[in-house]
């Protein structure tokens, strides 16, 4: 029964009219699969038989193409037919890497279909370089090909485990798709001006993940510098952040020294785009995202227990722009400004920075709260220099923002949540050295006695109910 669909798929698939085969692209990509375990063994013969549709032709848009041409002519677009097209190259990946399938003889499969679109990039890059239009796409369209026939051979993605997930495939398969990332690469070092290419690049990295898993690693800083350009776009550098989020997440046991030695240049070129002037609101939204993106980035890196790559002898000298552009991001909290969520993500990745290297609670927050010795900092002064005048100046210089009305929003509440949280975690790392600099400095600035705010403080289990406590602080200063 299988073997007769899959016949009539093959005659379908080369069907004259282009709507119907372009259709039956899609259609014989879902069958295989669904039915992967079932057409493995004739995996062979089905790449034989549509190996005729694989030759990509990429056609550049006329300029009098109408952006309100009919649905016909959409779906016959050059455009429309290489999105099909590459259904299927992903159907070849599907009945490739059946677990009843030889890893030699996937490795075979994966380079029956690569190396003619390698000969294919190799003759047309050369004319891509100069600035032909046609070749840049057909190279764009190469390299789309690569990506998604390794994604039909593998869709693991890295950290996550889910039941229908397949495994990363044999050293013999991932070795094949190594040099389809070495031809990207090129091809990226080449033409990154590109925002096509870059974008084509990204898609296919997102995808070499699967196949590839930890062997990526050393290409990392290759892939960084081509994806991040001079030209690269806001937009273009929050994407790749949440693609490396997930890529530390994965390999966390294995990227340290890679990461260690990337993490300096990466960051200098996320600042550049942070830095960028802004102009309409497409950049604002964009900066706003990159802002997050980065934050974020810090975040997994300090949750993953890679903390130390921040603070290396490699990165040590970056540490102080590091730091600088985190304080920067979470005072920046005026309504208008669109930085809510990036303010209360940085207050949150200062309170882990002081989780991470502020060394063992020296107090308790509970009922009955102790203090319990001498604060002993992982970095030699963090404790005071650190912790306490800066983290700690950094939320009383939000605190006095006008602008700061927690009772006005939810986003702003979050935001004084998070500033709890960390005038909370200050405490627990240096206990009475925190307590004396509050009564000598903040409670005769403020014109409090500081009973009420040292109790809710020390013991407020959650840090929500400290954070109404400050709220309610504020709203009577700003009255009085």
């Amino acid at each position: 029964m299988i073997g007769q669909v899959l016949e009539s798929f093959i005659n379908l698939v080369h069907h004259d009219h282009v709507r119907i085969r372009t259709r039956s692209w899609y259609l014989f990509f879902r069958f295989v699969k669904h039915l992967r375990a079932q057409v493995g063994n004739v995996a062979e013969t089905i790449i034989q038989s549509i190996s005729d549709l694989l030759p990509i032709k990429a056609e550049v848009p006329s300029d009098d193409a109408d952006d309100d041409m009919s649905s016909d002519e959409t779906d016959n677009s050059a455009d429309a037919v290489f999105n099909a097209q590459l259904y299927l190259f992903e159907a070849i990946g599907c009945v490739s890497s059946t677990s009843t399938t030889p890893a030699e003889k996937q490795a075979m499969y994966a380079r029956s279909v690569m190396n003619p679109l390698f000969a294919d990039m190799e003759q047309h890059l050369p004319r891509a370089k100069s600035g032909d239009a046609q070749a840049v796409l057909q190279v764009h369209h190469i390299i789309m090909a690569l990506g998604t026939l390794a994604h039909g051979f593998s869709d693991w993605t890295p950290g996550v485990q889910t039941s229908n997930q397949r495994p990363p495939p044999a050293k013999v398969v991932s070795d094949e798709f190594a040099r389809a990332a070495e031809a990207i690469l090129i091809a990226l070092n080449a033409l990154n001006a590109s925002s096509d290419i870059r974008a084509a690049c990204r898609s296919a990295f997102s995808r070499l993940l699967g196949v590839l898993g930890s062997a990526v690693l050393p290409q990392l800083p290759e892939w960084i510098g081509g994806l991040l350009s001079q030209s690269s776009s806001k937009d273009e550098m929050a994407m790749f952040l949440r693609l490396l989020d997930q890529v530390v997440f994965g390999f966390k046991t294995e990227i340290s020294d890679v990461l260690n030695a990337l993490l300096t240049p990466l960051l200098q070129r996320v600042f550049g785009g942070l830095r960028e002037p802004i102009s309409g609101t497409d950049d604002e939204i964009q900066l706003a995202e990159l802002r997050r993106e980065y934050l974020t980035f810090l975040g997994v890196i300090l949750n993953n227990d890679l903390g130390g790559v921040l603070v290396s002898e490699t990165n040590q000298g970056f540490f102080e722009e590091l730091l600088g552009s985190i304080l920067g991001l979470a005072i920046e909290v005026e309504p208008d400004s669109g930085n809510l969520p990036a303010s209360k993500i940085a207050f949150s990745l200062l309170t882990k920075m002081a989780t991470v290297w502020g060394g063992p609670d020296v107090a308790t927050i509970s009922a009955n709260p102790a203090t319990l010795g001498t604060p002993s900092p992982a970095i030699p002064g963090f404790d005071q220099l650190i912790l306490i005048d800066r983290f700690h100046s950094t939320c009383w210089q939000v605190m006095a923002n006008e602008q700061f009305r927690p009772s006005a929003d939810a986003q702003t509440r979050q935001v004084l949540n998070e500033i709890a949280g960390l005038e909370q975690a200050i405490y627990l790392k240096t206990g009475e050295r925190f307590i004396h600099h509050l009564q000598s400095t903040l409670f005769p600035q403020l014109g409090i006695n500081g009973d009420d705010f040292l109790r809710s403080m020390t013991t407020s289990t959650d840090k929500k109910t400290f954070a109404k406590y400050l709220q309610t602080l504020k709203e009577h200063k700003s009255k009085s």
